[in-house]
């Protein structure tokens, strides 16, 4: 079933990705993962030639490692992209709850938020755009083209106290995932260069496991934009 996102402005796609220096990053874990040339900074080109042949098809094999049992490694070599932001002080993936929020539609684009709460003890930081990377449901290791979304907020850190929020809106087109091809089951969420990244279910808040499945696919396109605080 599908909900109105509400107010959440409309992100204007960004269609053109530069060649970013890439570091190198071994294959993601499960069946059909390629090998991902690892994450950019700010944006990533669409990865077609990584992907392993078969990668559109249900695999036979043993089920993949469930999302949950993934570890840090694991995670970190899901990323596409990687935190513009840096910081003692920014947020740690231990100290934050992250979740999805909202979700509406337009002319083959989709929208919701990445909303980051302060579930620590202690003030922190969150600045500029996550990193973002996507495991499907048979094990995949995504390989999204993803850029930055287009915003007319200020692009300041933000400094969260505990129990306070920021957002970064997220826009999702272009190859969408049909009801026979892998759909995401997991989004991971880097908020500062050279942190772990945080695990996100791909699930609207709300929606619980038995929710739609969201229509992000391998090749789908994302654009997230810069961290602003939560006001409402």
């Amino acid at each position: 079933m599908l909900r109105a996102l509400g107010p959440l402005a409309v992100l204007v796609a960004l269609a053109a990705c530069s060649a970013c220096s890439a570091c190198s990053a071994g294959p993601g874990p499960g069946p059909g993962a390629g090998k991902p040339a690892g994450p950019t900074l700010t944006t990533a080109a669409p990865g077609f030639e990584e992907l392993s042949p078969g990668w559109d098809e249900s695999p036979d094999g043993p089920a993949p490692v469930p999302d949950a049992e993934l570890d840090d490694a694991a995670l970190t070599a899901l990323l596409r992209t990687r935190a513009t932001a840096s910081g003692d002080d920014h947020c740690a993936p231990d100290e934050v709850a992250v979740s999805l929020e909202g979700w509406d539609s337009s002319l083959g684009h989709r929208y919701s938020r990445v909303v980051v709460r302060n579930a620590g003890e202690r003030a922190c930081v969150l600045e500029g755009v996550p990193g973002i990377g996507a495991r499907g449901a048979w094990g995949t290791t995504f390989v999204n083209e993803v850029g930055r979304g287009t915003s007319d907020d200020p692009e300041d850190p933000v400094r969260l106290a505990p129990g306070e929020q920021a957002t970064s809106d997220l826009e999702w087109t272009g190859d969408l995932a049909g009801s026979e091809s892998e759909h995401v089951s997991l989004l991971v969420l880097q908020l500062a260069a050279g942190q772990p990244p945080v695990a996100v279910p791909a699930q609207i808040a709300g929606d619980g496991p038995d929710g739609p499945p969201l229509d992000i696919g391998p090749l789908t396109a994302l654009y997230l934009t810069p961290f602003v605080r939560r006001t409402s």
